[in-house]
């Protein structure tokens, strides 16, 4: 009985935590999808939260994606790639 119970605790809990990280996925996609697919510095700004003097400086940083044919512009799902890949969280201390 009391490894039942346990067992069902450990279901709602395992549940309520799959839901919450649907749901957090669900709004950085919304996030994401918002912008075009190629950014501009004005865009990039917004999603930074910095102004674009910031920007400037964040482009112009190795391996930053750009545009191959379109200049000043920058691909959406390659840029939220690399805020992913080269922030604080996931950089190794």
């Amino acid at each position: 009985m009391l490894d039942h119970l346990k067992s069902e605790l450990m279901k709602e809990e395992l549940k309520a935590l799959f839901k919450e990280a649907y749901e957090l996925g669900i709004q950085d996609s919304k996030k994401q999808y918002k912008y075009p697919l190629l950014l501009t510095k004005k865009d990039l700004a917004e999603i930074f939260q910095v102004k674009e003097a910031t920007v400037n400086k964040i482009v112009g940083r190795r391996g930053f994606p750009k545009a191959r044919f379109v200049s000043a512009r920058y691909p959406r799902d390659e840029v939220f790639k690399w805020m992913e890949e080269n922030s604080v969280r996931n950089s190794v201390t």
